[in-house]
């Protein structure tokens, strides 16, 4: 079964409260010039907006057809699988891997989602969308191409992101990289306190992708969280705006599209298929 009314308010409230907080600290910044030095905000603000989005829809729907609503796809706690997924994509807040999500929503819940599980998974999602799109408040949708708008089934998304949000350019792989290292770094940092062993969990795999970031981490030395952040940014500052510069562009074209291909993308064209119709 989904989660019940009062689970859903009480995440919602949750979130809401520290989206106020971001934005009172985005206020401060702003007022005495220092807004450059966090630039992690923005991220932050828009991954909790996302998720309250989603979870004011799934209040909306649960209030509107009652709280129990069943689906044959449960993992051994009764959890929906799928909201587990969308769950952790809200929480890495770009495009990511089955592989990441599986591993993450392990490290953080205990909820065991194979990977083989993915592709019927996604399977089902785009049968249910098509059928209803109004049946659920958010679904799992392939990451689009910002060249051909057409499906990477290897990536995952939220429908509940903004079009940009779900669309993969020459540099969003890197920045989408870059962007999940100081997710888990954050949530590492919120779970050392109440729960040590996801935080060693989750920090494992924040380690594992910080790795990848020249002058993140020092060999033969302890992690260093403020490190890791200032390395992953200053990369960042070098890529981002033209990674979103490029996604925007395509996202205004993809706008120009109908919904059902906003959300699962173009259909594929096949090379021989193409140049027989450039020939025709």
């Amino acid at each position: 079964m989904t989660r019940s009314k009062d689970q859903i308010a009480t995440r919602l409230a949750k979130v809401v409260a520290e989206q106020r907080m971001l934005l009172e600290s985005f206020d401060l910044a702003l007022a005495d010039g220092s807004l450059g030095d966090h630039r992690d905000l923005d991220a932050k603000i828009e991954r909790l907006g996302a998720e309250r989005r989603r979870l004011t829809a799934e209040l909306r729907f649960v209030e509107t057809h009652g709280d129990v609503v069943h689906s044959p796809r449960t993992r051994g706690g009764g959890r929906v699988v799928r909201e587990q997924v969308l769950d952790t994509l809200d929480e890495i807040g770009v495009p990511a891997p089955p592989a990441l999500i599986s591993e993450l929503a392990f490290a953080t819940t205990g909820a065991d989602i194979g990977a083989s599980r993915f592709s019927s998974l996604r399977r089902d999602e785009e049968r249910a969308a098509r059928r209803d799109p109004a049946a659920r408040p958010a679904w799992i949708a392939p990451a689009l191409n910002v060249t051909t708008l057409t499906a990477m089934p290897r990536l995952l998304t939220s429908s509940a992101w903004p079009i940009e949000r779900r669309l993969i350019g020459a540099r969003s792989l890197r920045t989408g990289h870059l962007r999940t290292t100081l997710a888990l770094l954050d949530r590492t940092g919120h779970l050392a306190t109440t729960n040590p062993v996801r935080a060693a969990a989750v920090e494992a795999i924040m380690l594992r992708l910080a790795r990848g970031v020249p002058g993140a981490v020092e060999s033969s030395k302890p992690a260093d969280p403020a490190r890791i952040r200032a390395a992953v940014e200053s990369e960042l500052q070098l890529i981002e705006q033209e990674d979103l510069s490029e996604r925007l562009a395509a996202a205004a074209r993809l706008r120009g599209y109908r919904e059902q291909q906003q959300l699962w993308g173009l259909p594929a064209v096949i090379e021989g298929e193409a140049r027989q119709g450039a020939a025709g």
